[in-house]
């Protein structure tokens, strides 16, 4: 399997699992939604806004831009907000890793973080890390529900790969 490949099959995992946890959120009250639980930013509601703000911002540097910061919480008051922003926000991702040939991906670009630090990366690493940095969030989330003994889906990659081959089905 080449790069673009294995990132385009990790990318449809990665938004096939956020869509099964925002299904969750979406039956929740407003005060499950907003309930802080100590975990990194605080509530649901405030997860799936730093989840694709984090998205926006390597689309950003992956097109020569330099974000300041994260989105804010208050810039998507509603979960109907941060699903229609999230659901542009993939839009571009797949448009973006649809451009990208074998070579670009292994190609080395430079950015800044939010502290004018500059580094560099190649493409495909930083494309993991966006992937992998939501599977993390997707656990805080999962630890969420948990303690809100709200009932959750298993979003391992393996139950992808299983539901993709048709021999279960979550």
């Amino acid at each position: 399997m080449n790069i673009k490949d294995y990132i385009n099959q990790v990318y449809d995992y990665n938004y096939w699992a956020n869509k099964r946890y925002f299904a969750v959120a979406e039956g929740l009250t407003e005060e499950q939604l907003h309930k802080m639980q100590g975990h990194s930013w605080g509530d649901v509601h405030a997860m799936f806004v730093h989840m694709m703000s984090s998205e926006w911002v390597w689309l950003e540097r992956w097109n020569g831009r330099s974000p300041k910061g994260h989105f804010k919480k208050e810039d998507f008051p509603t979960l109907v907000s941060v699903k229609e922003q999230a659901g542009h926000i993939e839009t571009e991702m797949r448009e973006f890793i649809e451009k990208q040939t074998e070579e670009s991906l292994q190609a080395v670009v430079t950015y800044n973080n939010f502290s004018g630090e500059t580094f560099r990366v190649p493409l495909w690493q930083m494309l993991m890390h966006v992937a992998n940095h939501e599977t993390h969030h997707r656990g805080e989330l999962a630890a969420m529900y948990a303690l809100m003994n709200v009932p959750h889906p298993e979003e391992e990659v393996i139950q992808y790969f299983l539901n993709l081959s048709g021999q279960k089905k979550f």
